[in-house]
C-alpha cells in the first residue's frame, strides 16, 4: 500500500490482452524432440526432472482454454511441435495436424485470438542428429515446414510467429551451452545466428505465398530483448560495451529483417534478397537487465529487486528499449512479460509495474497493441525443470490440478475495463 497519488492508465480501444506458452513446456510427451532426448541422458536439469508429461495440455486443452475464457483472455500464444508435425525427415503426421486444427478451432469457438509459434526451441530429433541450426540446409526444411503448417492450418492462424528468441537458440544452445546441442563455440554462434535469420525470412514469405483468400495474416520474429547497461554511469568503457552488447543481441537480427542486410558482427553486410521487410509485427520477450562492468558481463547480479532465477526486476528497461523499436515503424506486441515467484503478491505488482512502462511507450507514440502475460500456467522452465514458477495458473504437479492465482484474477479485472485502475495501483504498488 502506497500514499502516492495514482492516475488510471487506459489501454488503446481494442488492445490485445492474453497469455503465452510452448509446446515442449505444457503438452508432455514431446519424445521426438531434441530436448526431450538431451533430458533423457540425466544430469542436465537443474531440480533433477525431466518434462514427462508437464501440464499434459496436450490432452487437457480444452479445459484450459475454457479457463482463459473464463479469465477474460483475448489471445493465446502456443508453438506447433514441430517434431509431432513431422516426426521423420518430409513425412507429415495428418492425426497431428488434426489435433493442433482442433486445438486452434476451439480457441476461436471461445472468442480467444491464436497466435502460433513455429519453432519454440525444440528441434525434431532427424534434424538435430543433420546439425540442425549449423546446417544451411534447416532454412529449406524450415521453409518445407512452415509451408505444410500454413496449407494445413493457415486459414485458422490470424497471428504467424516464426521463430522464438532465435538469438537466445544461438547464445544459449552454441556459445554458453546450457541448452542442447551444449557448445561453446563462437563461430558456430555466428553461424547459427545467420541461419536463424535466413530461416526467418523464408518462413516469412512461405506464409504469406501460401495463405490465400480472408484476412492477410499477420507475421512477426519473437525477439527477446534484454536492457544492456554500464554498472557505473560513468564509465565510458562500459557504457560503449553496454551498447555493443545491445546492437549485437537486441539489434542485428531486427535490422536485418527490416533492411534485408546481412550485417557486422556475425555478417559482412551482404543483402539478402528474401530477407528485407520480412516482419509485419515485432514480438517482444523482456524480463531483465544485464550489467557491463569492466568491460565485459558483470557476472554478480545487481543491486535491484530479483525473481526466483536471480533476475533483476526492472521494468523501465522495458520503456527504454520500447522507445528503440520506434525506429522500425512495425506495430510491437508483448509476446511474453512475467516473473518467476512462488509470492504472488510480487507477480501481481510486477504486472502492474511493466504494464505501467508499456502504457508510457504507447504515449511516446509506440504502436504497441497487445501484452501476453509468461505464462498462463507454471510449466518445465527447461533446464530449470518445474521448480520455477511463472504461471497465472498454479500447477499441482502431482495431480496436474489448475489452480488460479489472486494475479489471474487481477489481471482478468485489467483485461475488462481495458485499463489500470487507481485501485488496483494503490493495493499494489
Amino acid at each position: 500500500m502506497s500514499n502516492k497519488k495514482y492516475e488510471e492508465l487506459i489501454f488503446p480501444q481494442g488492445f490485445l490482452w492474453g497469455s503465452a506458452t510452448s509446446s515442449h513446456q505444457v503438452e508432455g510427451n514431446n519424445k521426438n524432440n531434441h530436448w526431450w532426448a538431451w533430458e533423457q541422458e540425466g544430469g542436465h536439469i537443474a531440480d533433477g526432472t525431466v518434462s514427462g508429461v508437464a501440464c499434459d495440455q496436450y490432452n487437457r486443452y480444452r479445459d484450459d482454454i475454457l479457463l482463459m475464457k473464463e479469465l477474460g483472455q483475448q489471445c493465446y500464444r502456443f508453438s506447433i511441435e514441430w517434431s509431432r508435425i513431422e516426426p521423420d525427415n518430409g513425412k507429415f503426421d495428418v492425426k497431428e495436424v488434426e489435433h493442433y486444427r482442433d486445438v486452434l478451432s476451439t480457441l476461436i469457438d471461445n472468442d480467444i485470438t491464436p497466435m502460433v509459434t513455429l519453432h519454440h526451441f525444440t528441434n525434431p530429433i532427424w534434424l538435430q542428429k543433420m546439425g540442425s541450426w549449423e546446417n544451411p540446409e534447416i532454412i529449406d526444411l524450415f521453409e518445407r515446414y512452415t509451408t505444410h503448417v500454413a496449407e494445413q492450418l493457415g486459414d485458422l492462424i490470424p497471428f504467424w510467429n516464426t521463430i522464438n528468441e532465435p538469438m537466445i537458440v544461438a547464445l544459449i544452445g552454441y556459445l554458453i551451452g546450457i541448452h542442447p546441442p551444449h557448445k561453446r563455440d563462437l563461430l558456430t554462434f555466428a553461424k547459427v545466428a545467420i541461419n536463424l535469420l535466413k530461416s526467418h525470412g523464408k518462413s516469412y514469405h512461405a506464409i504469406h505465398k501460401t495463405v490465400k483468400g480472408g484476412k492477410r495474416p499477420s507475421v512477426g520474429i519473437v525477439k527477446s530483448l534484454i536492457a544492456f547497461e554500464s554498472m557505473d554511469p560513468n564509465s565510458k568503457r562500459d557504457k560503449l560495451e553496454a551498447e555493443r552488447m545491445n546492437q549485437r543481441f537486441n539489434w542485428w537480427f531486427l535490422n536485418g529483417i527490416s533492411t534485408g542486410i546481412n550485417g557486422e558482427p556475425f555478417g559482412k553486410n551482404e543483402e539478402i534478397s528474401f530477407l528485407k521487410d520480412s516482419s509485419d509485427f515485432i514480438g517482444v520477450n523482456y524480463y531483465t537487465r544485464n550489467l557491463i562492468k569492466d568491460g565485459t558481463l558483470n557476472r554478480t547480479p545487481g543491486p535491484l529487486e530479483k525473481n526466483d532465477m536471480g533476475w533483476e526486476i526492472y521494468p523501465e528497461g522495458l520503456y527504454n528499449l520500447l522507445i528503440k523499436l520506434k525506429k522500425y515503424n512495425k506495430p510491437v506486441y508483448i509476446t511474453e512479460n512475467g516473473i518467476c515467484t512462488t509470492q504472488d503478491e510480487r507477480r501481481s505488482k510486477f504486472l502492474l509495474k511493466h504494464l505501467e512502462a508499456i502504457y508510457r511507450a504507447i504515449q511516446q507514440g509506440i504502436d504497441i497493441r497487445g501484452y501476453l502475460h509468461w505464462s498462463f500456467m507454471d510449466n518445465f522452465e527447461w533446464a530449470e525443470g518445474f521448480d520455477k514458477r511463472f504461471g497465472l495458473i498454479e500447477i499441482n504437479y502431482e495431480t496436474l490440478e489448475r489452480k488460479p492465482r489472486p494475479s489471474a484474477h487481477l489481471y482478468r479485472e485489467i483485461i475488462q475495463k481495458n485499463k489500470i485502475t487507481e485501485e488496483m495501483q494503490e493495493k499494489y504498488l
